[in-house]
């Protein structure tokens, strides 16, 4: 409901209604002669006010839905993990007095989470982990930053396009980098197993029960542990070949949309974050902490001044 209004109050209830009856013939059509290759399909918008329209149709109808924003469409979907043993594939070693460089081994995920254990160990506080569940220490280690198998999806696609949007600007080598284009991805988790052969190691959702998931619960959110060397895309592609399903009642065969990628210019992004902040899709709500509470208010003074400075009490004024 609160979606809703926002929606009605940002565009207008009239120019939405009929906004929507353009454009449900639009979609409906374009989904019906888009290519779905291999259970990818992708999707380009104009407009991030185009994104609400699109995930309206029957595509986006599947209950076990997840979304994951990302703020350069050209990043693939994968694991903190992956990346982190990519950017140091060599290392050094000293050979007769010489430094040569070597192809670095695989990082071992069971190295990765033990050490991060053994620095634990006095830092817990009375409200540890599961000591014999891996995907809780797992989540826990995600939580606080550290490199894991793990990656955040949401099951609302608000949430997602925040994130996609959120930052100006992203970290490449020593530079800061703005993006042509932005991405949310919608995955049908519950179908990922379908085809997978025995014993493999697949993508699989988890929702921590530590107290870790907090934040999750505010953001709709879980995670979807990846396997190793595996992006996304990758995955999908390589166990969705000319995957189909019957439509009843006609029987007819049609292509499963596995995982759907919606690209979205990189403009009006300050419109994109006021419009989601009335929505109370912000730092704030999503990150129900103090570092959440700081962020925003940062915030505010890019997407929404005069709520950073409008709603100070006139004791405070005057000090």
């Amino acid at each position: 409901m609160g979606i809703s209004l926002a929606f009605l109050n940002y565009h207008g209830h009239n120019k939405i209604n009929d906004k929507r009856k353009r454009n449900k013939h639009f979609w409906e059509t374009i989904m019906d002669v888009k290519m779905i290759k291999n259970g990818f399909l992708e999707h380009r918008l104009g407009s991030w006010k185009e994104f609400s329209d699109l995930i309206e149709n029957k595509e986006f109808s599947w209950p076990t839905l997840i979304y994951r924003g990302q703020a350069n469409a050209d990043w693939k979907v994968e694991s903190t993990l992956d990346r982190l043993e990519r950017l140091f594939p060599t290392t050094t070693y000293s050979v007769d007095g010489k430094s040569e460089r070597f192809d670095r081994p695989p990082v071992w995920r069971e190295l990765q989470l033990q050490r991060f254990k053994e620095l634990c160990r006095g830092r817990l506080g009375t409200n540890p982990p599961l000591e014999k569940d891996e995907d809780e220490w797992w989540a826990l280690a995600q939580h606080h930053g550290l490199a894991t198998p793990m990656l955040d999806w949401t099951y609302s696609p608000f949430v997602a396009l925040f994130f996609a949007f959120e930052n100006e600007k992203f970290a490449c080598g020593d530079k800061w980098s703005e993006p042509k284009e932005r991405a949310v991805f919608a995955l049908c988790y519950h179908l990922i197993d379908d085809n997978a052969k025995e014993n493999e190691e697949t993508p699989k959702p988890f929702s921590p029960r530590s107290y870790a998931s907090y934040r999750l619960i505010n953001q709709g959110g879980l995670f979807l542990k990846m396997p190793t060397g595996k992006d996304i895309a990758t995955y999908v592609s390589s166990h969705f070949t000319e995957d189909t399903y019957s439509e009843e009642p006609t029987g007819n065969r049609h292509a499963r949309p596995i995982l759907q990628k919606i690209i979205i210019p990189n403009k009006e992004r300050k419109e994109c974050l006021w419009f989601l902040n009335k929505m109370n899709i912000n730092r704030a709500s999503l990150f129900p902490d103090i570092d959440g509470a700081a962020k925003h208010t940062n915030n505010l003074w890019e997407i929404d001044f005069d709520s950073a400075i409008g709603n100070i009490p006139n004791d405070l004024k005057s000090n």
